[in-house]
Order: structure tokens, then sequence, then C-alpha cells
């Protein structure tokens, strides 16, 4: 058998060069010296005989087209790498290893704290990386290796990709107290007819929610826009507006202390929460995380099924 020409060192490095864009910074995230990181990167590219980015003092590192689908190859390999390192620790019972997860910003908030506490700190050898964003765009660089999962919403979701929902969908009306249908049970979205509305002005929700406000009989009036899930709760409190959300926090005050009313909606079909993924990058560490969201949603479900029941007589 012929020996491997270039290690996984070597392509960790390049991983880390591509990331962030200079070889300062990628010396830096790998604790070791600049001229280190530079014979690194060098001795990969003799290795594999092909020059795989261009560095200049004003833009830093540039890929080259074969540079960009080794770094393809290379994520794929160090992740398999550390799947079968994995799979040897898993026999001694516990997690070890990378877990890489982008997250929709409004979901953030709701999902964010919950695995910190319940996932990182119960697994420090685990070494988990959540960045949040767009839900589009997060996913597209998942499918270009950058990340294990994406927690979004099922109406975000890109070609190319497997979910698992962690929570049902709760898509609702938000109202201030002083709005004319507040006080309703339910609502269709038609009876808002041409009253102000409040978008959280996210490409992900630009593309799913209003085409489905639409088919449902309303072309919003967008009076307001915000990229802030809590700006725009703010807004509809002070009565500027109303929207069409699907997170809900568990007490209906703005940031600024505000009452906000909120009000199912009959026609609207809103997206479940979920954990995208791909299949080659399921590794036990993303297994036991999707299983413990959904055993998280399950319960939050379950706590406002029954707040929610209606008195007995």
């Amino acid at each position: 058998m012929e020996p491997f020409r270039f290690t996984l060192r070597q392509l960790q490095h390049f991983i880390t060069a591509a990331d962030v864009g200079t070889v300062t910074a990628a010396a830096e995230a790998a604790h070791i010296s600049q001229a280190a990181m530079s014979q690194s990167l060098s001795e990969l590219e003799r290795a594999v005989g092909q020059q795989l980015m261009v560095r200049t003092r004003s833009h830093g590192i540039q890929l080259t087209s074969s540079g960009r689908r080794f770094l393809n190859d290379s994520r794929a390999l160090v992740a398999r790498a550390a799947d079968v390192q994995q799979e040897m620790v898993d026999r001694a019972g516990h997690l070890v290893g990378p877990l890489d997860i982008g997250c929709y910003t409004a979901v953030a908030p709701f999902w964010v704290p919950f695995i910190a506490e319940k996932f990182i700190i119960p697994n420090p050898e685990v070494s988990v990386r959540i960045d949040e964003g767009d839900g589009h765009e997060l996913q597209r660089r998942m499918l270009d290796g950058r990340y294990d999962a994406v927690i979004t919403h099922t109406g975000h979701l890109v070609d190319g990709v497997l979910h698992e929902v962690i929570r049902k969908g709760q898509g609702y009306a938000l109202v201030s107290p002083s709005h004319r249908l507040a006080d309703r049970d339910a609502v269709h979205v038609s009876e808002f007819g041409d009253d102000e509305f409040v978008l959280l002005d996210v490409p992900s929700v630009r593309d799913a929610q209003l085409p489905k406000l639409r088919a449902a009989g309303l072309g919003p009036n967008v009076r307001w826009r915000s990229t802030s899930f809590e700006a725009v709760r703010g807004m509809v409190a002070r009565g500027l507006g109303w929207s069409v959300l699907v997170q809900r926090p568990p007490v209906d005050i703005s940031y600024d202390g505000l009452p906000i009313v909120t009000i199912p909606l009959i026609d609207f079909e809103s997206s479940d929460v979920c954990i995208a993924y791909v299949q080659e990058r399921r590794s036990r560490r993303l297994a036991e995380l999707i299983g413990l969201c959904k055993a998280e949603g399950a319960r939050l479900d379950a706590s406002n099924a029954s707040n929610r029941a209606p008195d007995a007589p």
C-alpha cells in the first residue's frame, strides 16, 4: 500500500485557513506559529501536486479552482476521520469530538440556551460550535461541509438535506390589545384586510411566509420591517401593526413591558422547527443532540397544550 503523502493535521490546517481567510488568523486558531502554518500549507500543496490557494497581502487567502474542490474533499475526509475516532470512543460510553451547528437567528433564543445547558455542559469532550444566521445560507454552508447540522424551519429547507422535526409549528397572529380582533379566539388571515403589517424581514421568512399569506387571501400591507424578532414584537405591542410569527415566548409581553395578544390562525399552515443535516455527517454526537431536542420539543408542546386547555366545568 502506497503511504499517504499528506496528513489529517495538514488538512485541518488547510480547512482552517480557507475558513478564516489569512495565514495569521489560521495560525492563531490552530495555536501554532505563522511560520509553522505556512510550512504546513506549502507541504500540503507539494504533496497533492497542485496550487490550492493564492496568498496576497491585500486579500489574504484566495482558493484556486483546484483548492475549492479539494476543500470539500478535505472536509469530508476530516469529518469521516472524526467519526471513526468517535466510533472507537463510543465503546467507552461517552461522546467525544467536534459538532458544528448552524442555527436560524429567529429560533436561536429558544434553542441555544437549552443546548448549552443540557448538551454542551454534560458532554465536555464534545467541541460544540454554534453559528447563527439565515436558515438558507447556513444550509448551503452545511452542504459545503461547514456544519454538521442546521436548526431551522421545515419551510426553509433547501434541496439535498434531510431533517427531523424537533417541535411542531405554532403559527399565530400577533396584535396589540387595542386591535379590533384582539378578543377573538381564532381568526382567518383575510380578516386583517389592509391593516398595516410588521414583517420579520429575513430572507427565509420573506420567501416562505409571504407566499402563504397571499395563498390564504391576503396581500399583507407591509408598513414596518425589522430583522429582529423582539423588535417586531415591540412594534406590534405599540399598536404599529400586526404580524405573523411561529416561535412563541412563554410570556406575551414585549421587551419594554407592553402586553401583546396572540391569536391562532385558522387557515395559515406554519412550518415546524427541525434539525437539517446530511446523511454522511450524522454522527452519534448529532443523533444524541437530535434526540435531546425532540424530547424537549415534545415536553414544551405537552406543557402548552395543558396550559391552554379550557377549564373543566
